[in-house]
C-alpha cells in the first residue's frame, strides 16, 4: 500500500503541467489533562481514535493533493501521520488512501477518515453500527457520490456502496476480512422535502482462528458472505449450523424537510444481527435522532442534535435458541466482536472489555443533547450525555452504572494558527467524578 501510495503522488504531481493541482496539509498538536488516570469520555470517544483514554499530548500530520482530469473525474491522494504518548506504537498511519472520482462513482483505495455528519454533534455519525470512534480500516470502496436518480425531475434515485476491508492481526481471529454494503431509496416528494431509507450490512469472515484455524476465503464463500447463508463443509461447526461469519446491519430512515432559513432531520436506525434482529423481534432497540441546523452560521445556537439510544431489549423473550443477541459479540468465532484495534467501531456508549477482549457492557439506554453554535465569531459546541449501562444479559453490571459525560469546546483564536480549548467531566455512581481540560493548537496549509 505505501508503495502505490508513492507512486501515486509522482504521477499526481507529474501532471501539473497539464493542470492545475491543488496541495493541502495540516499539522496539529494536542495536550491533556485530567485530575484522573483516565480522560472525560468525549475527550477520547469519537475522537477518529487518534486520542486513547490516557493520552498526555498527541499530534497529527496530514497532507493531501487533488488533480482534477476533466469536469467529471478528478483524484485525491492523502496520507498522514498519527503520534499518541500511549499507543503501544507510539506513531501509526492514520490515513494512506486514493480517491478517485469520476461522475457519480466514487472509488477509494486504502486508509481514509470518513467525512464528518451533523457538525460534529452525533454521538456516532454515520449510524448505530460505524461511528467515528475507530481508525478507518484499510481496504477498498465503491460508492455513488451522489444520488442516482430514476427520472429528470429528480424524485425517485438510490445511494449504493460496497466495500471490503481488512481487519489487521492483532485480533483472536488473524487476518479476518469485514464486507460492507448498503442500498438506500431517496424519495424527493417536492423541494424542502427529503425521505431515505434502507440498509447497512456488515459481514466479519474469513482469517485464521486459533481454534478452528483457517476458515474459508473462497469465491463460493464470498458468495455465501455478501448473502448471509450457512457455511459449508470447510467451515468451522458454528458457522455450519449458522450464516457463515459474524453478521450485523441496520436499517435506517432519514426524513429531512427545509423550511426558510433551516432544516429539521429526522432520525432512525434499527440494529440487528441475526433473523430476530431483522424482523424487529428487537424492537425498541436503536437509534432515535432529530437534528437541527440553521443556513447561517453566526448565532450563538445554529445547530443542534437529541439522540435516543436503546439496546436493553436484545430480542429477550423470543424463540431464538440463544435467548439474546449480545450485540456486538461473536462468542462463536470472531471473539473481539465488532471492534477494530480494541475499539467500538459503533455507538461509543458500549465497554469493551480489556481482560476478555470482547464487549462486556452491550445493554443501556444512553440521552445525547448537544449544540454548536458561534459567540463574537469564534466557533464553539457543547454536548452532554446520560447513560443508564447494565452491563449485559449474560454478565450484568452490579450495581447497574448511571454515568454522565459533558465536554465543551471552543476555538479561541483562528488566525495564522488555531487555538482550541476543550473542557470536559464525567461522573458516575461507581467512580470518583473526572475533570480535564484540552488544549489544541494547529496550522492548515
Amino acid at each position: 500500500m505505501k508503495k502505490v501510495f508513492v507512486l501515486l503522488i509522482f504521477f499526481t504531481i507529474g501532471l501539473q503541467s497539464s493542470a492545475q493541482v491543488e496541495f493541502s496539509g495540516k499539522v496539529s498538536g494536542n495536550g491533556f489533562y485530567s485530575n484522573s488516570k483516565k480522560l472525560p469520555f468525549w475527550f477520547y470517544s469519537n475522537q477518529r481514535g487518534r486520542i486513547s483514554d490516557s493520552t498526555d499530548f498527541s499530534g497529527l500530520v496530514s497532507a493531501k493533493l487533488n488533480y482534477d482530469f476533466s469536469e467529471i473525474s478528478s483524484l485525491e491522494v492523502g496520507g498522514g501521520l498519527l503520534y499518541d504518548d500511549q499507543f503501544s506504537d507510539e506513531i501509526a498511519i492514520d490515513e494512506l488512501y486514493a480517491e478517485f472520482d469520476w461522475k457519480w462513482l466514487q472509488v477509494i483505495a486504502g486508509r481514509k477518515q470518513r467525512e464528518e455528519l451533523y457538525r460534529g454533534l452525533s454521538a456516532t455519525n454515520e449510524n448505530f453500527a460505524w461511528s467515528m470512534n475507530a481508525r478507518p480500516l484499510p481496504g477498498i470502496e465503491l460508492s455513488t457520490s451522489r444520488p442516482l436518480f430514476f427520472n429528470q425531475n429528480k424524485k425517485l434515485g438510490i445511494e449504493i456502496s460496497w466495500a471490503e476491508y481488512f481487519m489487521g492481526n492483532d485480533r483472536f481471529v488473524k487476518g479476518a476480512r469485514l464486507h460492507s454494503k448498503s442500498l438506500f431509496l431517496i424519495y424527493n416528494p417536492s423541494t424542502s422535502f427529503k425521505i431515505k431509507g434502507g440498509i447497512s450490512h456488515y459481514a466479519i469472515w474469513g482469517g485464521i482462528s486459533p481454534k478452528w484455524g483457517k476458515q474459508p476465503e473462497g469465491f463460493v464463500d464470498y458468495l455465501k458472505i455478501i448473502t448471509g447463508r450457512e457455511g459449508g463443509d470447510n467451515s468451522a461447526e458454528p458457522d455450519q449450523q449458522n450464516v457463515i461469519g459474524a453478521h450485523s446491519g441496520t436499517y435506517e430512515l432519514y426524513v429531512t424537510k427545509k423550511f426558510s432559513n433551516y432544516k429539521l432531520q429526522f432520525i432512525y436506525n434499527h440494529f440487528f444481527e441475526d433473523g430476530t434482529g431483522s424482523r424487529y423481534a428487537n424492537f425498541p432497540d436503536g437509534r432515535y435522532g432529530l437534528f437541527y441546523e440553521e443556513d447561517v452560521s453566526s448565532s450563538l445556537i445554529n445547530s443542534a442534535i437529541f439522540e435516543f439510544y436503546y439496546t436493553r431489549d436484545q430480542s429477550d423473550g423470543s424463540s431464538a435458541p440463544h435467548e439474546h443477541d449480545f450485540y456486538f459479540n461473536s462468542f462463536s468465532m470472531y471473539k473481539n466482536g465488532w471492534t477494530y484495534k480494541r475499539r467500538i467501531i459503533g455507538v461509543p456508549f458500549f465497554d469493551y472489555d480489556y481482560n476478555n477482549e470482547l464487549v462486556g457492557g452491550n445493554k443501556f439506554a444512553a440521552y445525547h443533547l448537544a449544540f454548536g453554535g458561534e459567540i463574537q465569531g469564534k466557533p464553539h459546541q457543547l454536548s452532554v450525555s446520560y447513560v443508564f449501562k447494565e452491563g449485559a444479559y449474560f454478565r450484568p453490571y452490579n450495581p447497574k452504572r448511571k454515568e454522565f459525560y459533558g465536554n465543551y469546546e471552543i476555538k479561541l483564536l483562528q488566525s495564522f494558527v488555531d487555538f482550541d480549548l476543550q473542557l470536559g467531566a464525567e461522573f458516575s455512581n461507581v467512580s470518583n467524578p473526572i475533570f480535564g481540560t484540552g488544549l489544541s493548537i494547529s496550522k492548515q496549509f
